[in-house]
């Protein structure tokens, strides 16, 4: 991919076929990623010579379209189809859809998951996600909480981690911390043992839902994303 701007006086294209796409959850608070902190996540890992992109899922942010996971599958596909090569690290929902995405699209060459719920049935605060996003606008083309329910329920069966996450060939790296009061624990467990190898677990003890704002955390992630990864390991550090 490249990209054309000015730089001063000068025109200058940008070219990038490596990338590490970073995938937001379901946001909570309005606003474009670029706004809540994943900007300096993206600065962070380019400062450690990553190259990285973050963006907007549909119906969130500054994106157009409507928000159902079938929609940010296909968000993400068309995102990696623009590079020769990516790495893709999902937080949360956006776990999900990199899981997914990481077992179809053959140019993805590593995937980390993070506070990501495995199956279908661990979706059980529908109700509250519904509400928040209604009352603060946060997911475009929601219509009653019966139709957003059956939707959410219906889709997330549809590509639920646990049923793909074997049939992905390229090294995977699990993330979950120990006190995640969204996400339970065991749903990282769960996914690290239906996890092809190479695969690597990394606790996080004492560690809640919001990952990506522990320094730590990111640092173990970006130092897994940089070296040989073989077999099967697993790691533990504390908050």
């Amino acid at each position: 991919m490249h990209f054309d701007t000015k730089i001063g006086r000068n025109y200058a294209r940008l070219h990038i076929e490596n990338i590490t796409i970073l995938c937001h959850g379901l946001p909570f608070e309005r606003g474009s990623v670029v706004e809540k902190g994943y900007n300096d996540l993206a600065l962070f890992f380019a400062l450690n010579g990553i190259n990285s992109l973050i963006f907007d899922f549909s119906g969130t942010g500054f994106s157009d379209g409507e928000f159902s996971i079938k929609n940010w599958v296909e968000d993400l596909k068309n995102i990696c189809s623009e590079f020769n090569s990516v790495n893709l690290v999902g937080f949360s929902m956006g776990g999900v859809v990199a899981a997914n995405v990481a077992a179809e699209v053959e140019n993805v060459e590593s995937l980390v998951i993070a506070s990501s719920p495995c199956c279908a049935d661990t979706i059980r605060n529908a109700k509250n996600i519904y509400e928040n996003a209604k009352s603060k606008e946060i997911l475009r083309g929601l219509s009653d909480f019966e139709s957003f329910e059956k939707m959410l329920r219906h889709e997330m069966k549809e590509f639920e981690p646990i049923r793909r996450i074997s049939e992905v060939r390229c090294p995977i790296l699990i993330v979950h911390g120990t006190s995640d009061d969204v996400v339970p624990f065991e749903n990282g467990i769960m996914l690290f043992e239906k996890a092809s190898e190479p695969k690597t677990f990394l606790e996080v003890r004492n560690g809640s839902h919001f990952l990506r704002q522990e320094r730590v955390v990111v640092e173990k992630i970006i130092e897994w994303m940089k070296k040989e990864k073989k077999g099967v390991s697993q790691e533990v550090i504390s908050l």
